[in-house]
């Protein structure tokens, strides 16, 4: 992976307060410019995020240079495609929650985790590709489940969750 440079992007985004529950991840993904404002100062967090920005976002993790390519999310692409993080398919979709525990599973190279997903009622409704990567994203806290004992595994993943979910396994 790249190093992680810290810079002073402590802007104060208005659709972020200081109470809300992802107030830190998104200050900790922005001032690693994985994930940078919607405008000047906004991050609409509860804005749904496209499979093309979340692998230009972990190409950035690993320390790509994604301003140089011939669209905003070529490079991202072309690095996903190369490291097995994503086939590439569908980039202006956006991306599901087992999604997104998919791709952080692959970019992690983790292994089979046994973990048993009982706590969440909604456990049956995850995807059979994507049961090794939400079980692994489980056990490691990564996700943590929704009000109500709820994965949500094919719910939209929201700009904030999306914060969340790497400000914890960037902390593994």
């Amino acid at each position: 992976g790249g190093k992680l440079e810290i810079v002073d992007n402590s802007r104060n985004f208005q659709d972020v307060p200081d109470w809300a529950w992802f107030n830190g991840a998104v200050q900790f993904t922005a001032s690693r410019e994985l994930m940078a404002g919607t405008s000047e100062n906004t991050f609409s967090p509860g804005m749904s995020m496209s499979r093309a920005m979340l692998m230009t976002v972990l190409a950035r993790l690993d320390g790509q240079n994604t301003f140089n390519g011939e669209t905003w999310d070529s490079v991202g692409m072309s690095w996903a495609k190369e490291h097995g993080i994503s086939d590439g398919s569908n980039p202006e979709v956006s991306i599901t929650r087992e999604q997104l525990a998919a791709m952080l599973y692959r970019y992690a190279k983790a292994g089979k985790t046994e973990a048993s997903l009982t706590r969440f009622s909604d456990a049956a409704k995850v995807s059979p590709w994507a049961s090794d990567a939400i079980a692994w994203a489980v056990v490691n806290g990564i996700l943590t489940g929704k009000p109500g004992g709820l994965l949500d595994p094919q719910g939209l993943a929201t700009r904030a969750e999306v914060s969340a979910m790497l400000e914890r396994f960037i902390s593994l």
